[in-house]
């Protein structure tokens, strides 16, 4: 159940001048006839001549046509119009929803654009619906007729609402001092902040599973008393003053017995009220600044290098795009290459454009890449261990990667650098470069030390991780000693892969339906909502496997 709550906006409110209401579509129908269906797409097809999968479902039993997930107006046809006319325009904006902000969607174009965080929250349910029937702002009424129960359970699952990350920067940073969640993100239909509560009030054995009662939206970071760990910072507390410090220079009158020592608001905070002359919870403000909201169901990926290219909600999953030229990380989609480019058969999709999924069209086989592009949080574990990988540690092949020379960005290049990529030596790499990113990995042949995976979440590097002996000799799968001066080096070494990854499965292969989607209960902890363990298929030393889930969100 979601609750919409007024709320105090968490990031600023952005002007646009051009705004279209398009009627709300009917609900996507259970069941039609194909007539029926036909005269929702008669005009669509018109433009688009082809597809992938005309319903994107594989299965020809599956009857929809266009408008039935998109909306949009399918009694509008192309006849004689020509591309890029003022006339096919003008059919475009009878035929499609348009966006409120016509600039931030670079419209007509209908890649996502890059980085456009919470823009869906405030744009028009029809136009998200138009741009991804799959958002679970609209998933209800494009996906509800058949698949409500999974929708959902989806809204409700670690992957939307992130009550982990809340639950630790919240309580390790003493914002709040609750160690089980109360946090977490979810939006109404509209856009609007939410929160959600439990399909069942937990009793002590769902509890003791972690299965939490509610959860409610983030506040707003300037309503937050900074109560956290970093108000020691503050200077305030021996000296009473009316007055808020001028922001740098805290002491504007000059007057040496007026300087108030750091750490006194231990003893008494500073008269300043939350929210003002700086006073702010830092942890708050950092939560809706970083780049933590990425991983999130309710937004789409940033879209702006390999290993950040998805869609929102159940799209983000079962639409794929092109993030990682590996074929154990991507399987059978990793020859379209990392740049986020389709090849749909669709003629009116460019495809030299990032920001496209690769075709018109849903799967149940998604490859780890896809799961990479949000469970790449931290860096050094998580997915990068399942693929015998980690964060470069910047001294690696140094010379491949740094300039010669020591490069000083203007404020405005490392603004957009920065933008990208939240580490600040990516400013002064040569990475910083998205056309350098992009193909690290085709460094491997000429490297030394290490060897570069293609997948770039966040615009980071990761390197190979390689078994060795105690003096960091490379090892080969049997244990023995390859030569540093061996050219094919990489090849005979064993990169510490999962035996899982090494046999060619995928994330999917074992974290089945439920670990996806969630069993509908509302949890706080990444360990307490898993289905599957490891025993389950391998046993253990005293009892064979059963081959049925245990895990801790497992059914009886």
């Amino acid at each position: 159940m979601i609750r919409g709550r007024r709320l105090l906006p968490l990031f600023f409110v952005f002007v646009v001048s051009f705004v279209v209401q398009d009627a709300a579509a009917a609900p996507a129908p259970a069941a039609q006839t194909v007539e029926e269906a036909h005269a929702k797409s008669v005009g669509c097809m018109s433009c688009h001549t082809a597809s992938d999968q005309a319903t994107m479902h594989q299965n020809p039993a599956v009857i929809l046509g266009c408008t039935d997930c998109h909306g949009g107006n399918a009694k509008v046809e192309r006849r004689e119009a020509r591309r890029e006319t003022r006339e096919y325009e003008g059919l475009m904006r009878e035929a499609h929803v348009l966006p409120r902000d016509e600039k931030a969607w670079h419209w007509p174009s209908s890649a996502t654009p890059e980085r456009t965080y919470t823009l869906l929250n405030r744009e028009s349910p029809e136009f998200v619906r138009f741009t991804n029937p799959g958002d679970l702002r609209i998933a209800r009424e494009a996906c509800g007729a058949c698949h409500l129960p999974i929708v959902q359970a989806s809204e409700r699952s670690l992957m939307s609402t992130a009550a982990m990350f809340w639950e630790g920067a919240t309580y390790n940073n003493g914002v709040l001092p609750f160690k089980r969640s109360i946090l977490g993100e979810a939006y109404t239909r509209e856009g609007a902040a939410a929160s959600l509560a439990n399909p069942v009030k937990p009793d002590a054995f769902l509890a003791s599973k972690g299965v939490l009662p509610s959860l409610t939206a983030l506040p707003a970071w300037e309503t937050i008393p900074p109560a956290d760990v970093f108000r020691v910072f503050e200077r305030g507390g021996r000296i009473a003053s009316t007055q808020f410090p001028e922001i740098g220079l805290p002491n504007a009158s000059g007057t040496l017995q007026k300087l108030d020592e750091p750490g006194r608001p231990d003893i008494r905070q500073s008269s300043r009220g939350p929210g003002t002359g700086s006073r702010i919870a830092v942890p708050a403000i950092n939560i809706t600044k970083t780049r933590l909201n990425d991983p999130h169901l309710w937004f789409l990926g940033t879209d702006d290098q390999p290993g950040d290219y998805r869609s929102s909600g159940c799209s983000a999953c079962h639409v794929v795009y092109a993030n990682d030229r590996d074929p154990s990380h991507s399987g059978s989609y990793a020859r379209f290459g990392n740049g986020g480019e389709s090849v749909t058969a669709d003629p009116t999709i460019a495809k030299n454009e990032p920001g496209h999924p690769i075709r018109h069209a849903f799967t149940r086989a998604i490859p780890s890449s896809q799961c990479m592009v949000c469970h790449m949080h931290q860096p050094n574990i998580f997915l990068n261990s399942f693929y015998g990988s980690i964060m470069w540690d910047y001294e690696s092949d140094a010379p491949s990667m740094w300039p010669q020379k020591q490069k000083y960005p203007t404020d405005e290049e490392a603004r957009r650098i920065l933008e990208r990529n939240p580490e600040e030596a990516a400013i002064r790499g040569k990475w910083g470069d998205p056309a350098f990113l992009k193909d690290v990995s085709k460094l491997n042949p000429q490297l030394k030390d290490t060897q570069f995976a293609d997948y770039h979440g966040h615009g980071w590097n990761f390197r190979a991780v390689f078994k060795r002996d105690r003096h960091g000799a490379l090892l080969d799968k049997d244990g023995n000693v390859v030569g540093d001066d061996d050219p094919d080096k990489f090849h005979k070494a064993k990169q510490l892969t999962s035996i899982h990854l090494d046999m060619g499965f995928h994330c999917v292969d074992c974290h089945f339906a439920q670990d996806a989607h969630g069993n509908g209960h509302i949890y706080g902890e990444v360990a307490a909502a898993i289905e599957i363990d490891c025993a389950d298929c391998h046993g253990t030393v005293e009892k064979y496997p059963t081959l049925r889930t245990s895990g801790p969100a497992a059914g009886p």
